[in-house]
């Protein structure tokens, strides 16, 4: 296919041949290509089915749910030669438990202090909240057998209906809770205990170092946070030696591998030694996928022979970069097929001029331009905005409107209120010769399927016919042009159907309408120019809306929100138009869509490299 062929090309068949200790890296790796699709095709092994991997791996599920928190996130890398995937998930999950047999008990210390570390911090709450008291605090926790201590934290205003008569309380309000410190005898405080529960309330664990003033308690809180961050510390530098001696970010690595391979790969054929991978690849030449597994020293022989016959290759977009974006459009309808146009190419001028035409403003033409460079990385779509907003901006200098003023810039050409009827008039032209672009593409496709002929007897008469009405706009001698047309197609259809007349009756019902779908689809242009009009019309209306506000700070702040509501709402509506108008009126006359989309195998998530 040459570099400037507007047909899709078909995806290409491979098959690998791989050592089945290779298996997932050798997929993993063809995966990271972003250029294959798997598809599953030999008679001459046994699927490959691993329940026992799935079985398995729910015993890492396990594992996980208790201890992820713990585990390496960002830093996991697979074995470079990971074997069988039974014995990888088993040497994985080997690793896994061995760090758990060392780990636990200073998982289960750190957990700990955390909990008491929130337990501080509620007990600072607290005294901060409460101040100075001549209650001494340091005798709470020397509390007992007759009377009971007890400090509850509930949620902020919270009402309780009564105390128990024999116990002595105090309430203190902290800025996110609320505290009750109570004392009595153990059962009234047992029972009221229960019935705080109720209200969402629960016990405070009470430390045996708080002091009698809330100051000493504070220092002394203060020393145990101190304590504790310290001993944390100590916790994860000895968890981080234990990771790296049970090798954890391999093994979690190998089983992240393993999980992605299971969920993205359902089935390949294996033997006892092999593994055989087939599929399409969008690498068109094969040189991608061979540099690919001979970097990841995968033992692997690839192969690119022609594809089985019950097999229909996926079509792959063939654009350059500056091309890629308008694939969007086609795709809206589906996917050519290789003997239909993929129109990609001819959108980078087409839907910028339609654009640009609609909205012509250089301010807001730079905003657009601006923002698709901002956020096409985020959402691919909007670096249609790019070529949008240049050609507005090149519009705008045409028709010399800045940000709805039309007074800063002379206009190149015109605007657009001075003469209406040329501003409707051009887009009519344009969509004549877009849908005889249309015309033309249908009948390069019919060559490209051997019925250029069948083509040739009826479009082509058609086209004549089309050109012909169009022509008594110019002159009447072009009727002669359309009665010769109107016999072509009657003589082409006749002939089709081997000479039987009553061919001629439905021939002259779809020669009527698709005539009169051609008239209505070039009368459809001339939204362009209105919406041209009604730009220009809604932007003369903010300035005249700005001036009237009488004060330069009030103009300001109308002209600014005039522009922010053009840009958001006009720049949707004529959005719409132009696909619209290219999916409605242009692409209808030659692409069906008939193809089979390419959709590459998804890579697993990006590990680091050791």
């Amino acid at each position: 296919m040459t570099a400037f062929s507007l047909r899709p090309a078909p995806a290409r068949w491979f098959e690998l041949l791989t050592a089945r200790e290779d298996l997932t890296l050798a997929v993993e790796t063809l995966a990271r290509t972003g250029a294959v699709e798997l598809e599953t095709h030999s008679e001459t092994a046994t699927p490959v089915i691993l329940p026992d991997l799935r079985g398995r791996l729910e015993e890492y599920n396990r594992l996980a749910q208790r201890y992820h928190h713990y585990w390496p996130q960002d830093q996991l890398h697979p074995s470079d030669l990971p074997g069988r995937p039974v014995d990888t998930l088993n040497s994985a999950l080997r690793h896994l438990n061995a760090w758990r047999d060392s780990a636990d008990a200073t998982v289960r210390r750190s957990e700990m202090l955390h909990g008491e570390l929130y337990e501080l911090e509620m007990l600072r709450e607290m005294l901060l909240a409460q101040g100075e008291t001549r209650l001494d605090l340091g005798l709470l926790p020397g509390s007992g057998p007759a009377l009971a201590a007890r400090l509850f934290v509930l949620p902020p205003r919270t009402r309780i209906a009564q105390l128990p008569a024999a116990v002595l309380s105090s309430m203190v309000h902290g800025k996110v809770h609320d505290f009750l410190l109570v004392v009595g005898p153990p059962a009234a405080v047992d029972v009221l205990e229960q019935e705080l529960t109720l209200l969402k309330g629960r016990p405070m664990h009470i430390p045996p170092w708080l002091e009698r003033s809330t100051a000493a308690s504070l220092q002394a809180l203060n020393r145990r946070t101190d304590a504790i961050a310290t001993e944390q510390r100590q916790l994860e530098e000895r968890l981080a030696g234990l990771e790296e001696e049970h090798e954890l970010a391999e093994a979690l690595g190998d089983i992240a591998r393993l999980e992605w391979f299971l969920t993205h790969v359902e089935a390949l054929p294996v033997s006892e030694t092999f593994a055989w991978v087939t599929g399409w690849t969008s690498d068109l030449n094969g040189s991608s996928l061979q540099q690919a597994l001979d970097r990841a020293s995968a033992r692997a022989l690839l192969r690119f022979p022609d594809p089985p016959r019950d097999k229909a290759p996926p079509m792959v977009f063939n654009n350059p970069r500056w091309a890629q974006p308008f694939e969007l459009f086609a795709r809206l309808l589906g996917t050519p097929a290789q003997n239909e146009a993929d129109p990609s190419r001819l959108l980078v001028l087409i839907v910028p001029l339609l654009f640009g035409y609609m909205f012509g403003d250089v301010g807001q033409g730079f905003v657009l331009f601006v923002a698709g460079l901002l956020l096409a990385r985020r959402v691919p779509t909007l670096r249609l905005l790019i070529p949008g907003g240049f050609s507005s901006m090149v519009f705008g200098l045409l028709f010399g409107s800045v940000f709805s003023r039309e007074d800063i810039i002379p206009a190149l050409w015109q605007h657009p209120l001075a003469e209406p009827l040329l501003i409707l008039g051009i887009p009519l032209i344009g969509g004549v010769l877009l849908l005889l672009l249309g015309l033309l593409l249908n009948g390069v496709e019919a060559w490209w399927r051997g019925q250029l002929r069948w083509w040739f007897e009826l479009d082509a008469a058609l086209l004549l016919t089309y050109l012909s009405l169009l022509g008594l706009l110019l002159t009447p001698y072009a009727a002669l042009g359309a009665l010769f047309g109107l016999a072509w197609y009657l003589g082409g259809r006749l002939h089709q159907a081997r000479g039987d007349l009553r061919a001629l009756g439905s021939a002259l019902g779809r020669l009527l309408e698709y005539t009169m779908q051609l008239i209505v689809n070039t009368l459809s242009f001339t939204r362009v120019g209105a919406f041209a009009l009604a730009h220009s019309g809604l932007s003369v209306a903010v300035v005249g809306l700005a001036e009237a506000g009488g004060h330069p700070l009030l103009y300001a702040i109308i002209l600014l929100l005039g522009n922010v509501v053009i840009i958001i709402l006009e720049g949707l509506v004529v959005s719409i138009q132009v696909t619209r108008l290219v999916l409605f009126e242009f692409f209808i006359r030659f692409l069906r869509g008939e193809g089979r989309r390419f959709r590459p195998l998804p890579a697993p998530p990006q590990r680091a490299k050791r």
